[in-house]
């Protein structure tokens, strides 16, 4: 467990150094991620859609619209409503962004056979079936937002003793 650990923090180390220039914090991504998929769409929808409180995705978009990277328009039926869309700029930074971790994960895999990124995959899976009781290892942003989620909420629970 230490091992892969280790290798977690490895990989958020070189995703925060290839994104840094950007000015990008930890979570902006997603943002991103979503405004692009959505043009248009609220916070509200952001926040309901990361799992992630309202208040988190104010910050973020904020960040990002100050950055250059998000443009946030009134509605024309809803004055208090404000829809986003990503500036040109931040259509571009997603996308140096996203070729940056396609190369990372390239270069994390340089040498291995499809046979052993296979293997590897299902040794994976097992763990983490393992640990969580479940059946089939789902890997998709839904899951990785409840799984935040629930971190969160552990750590706002009192601390016992």
């Amino acid at each position: 467990m230490e091992r892969l650990h280790k290798l977690e923090l490895v990989r958020m180390l070189a995703h925060r150094r290839e994104t840094h220039e950007y000015g990008l914090y930890f979570g902006q991504m997603p943002v991103l991620d979503y405004v692009s998929d959505h043009p248009g769409c609220t916070q509200i929808e952001i926040a309901d859609f990361l799992q992630v409180s309202p208040a988190s995705i104010a910050l973020s978009t904020k960040r990002l619209q100050k950055a250059g990277y998000l443009i946030k328009e009134v509605d024309a039926d809803n004055l208090r409503c404000k829809r986003l869309y990503l500036s040109e700029e931040g259509g571009r930074v997603r996308w140096l962004c996203r070729e940056k971790m396609d190369q990372l994960d390239a270069r994390a895999f340089q040498g291995f056979s499809e046979e052993e990124l296979c293997t590897l995959a299902e040794l994976i899976d097992r763990v983490t079936m393992n640990l969580t009781g479940e059946k089939e290892n789902i890997v998709n942003g839904a899951t990785f937002n409840s799984l935040h989620r629930q971190l969160e909420t552990i750590d706002r629970e009192p601390k016992k003793g």
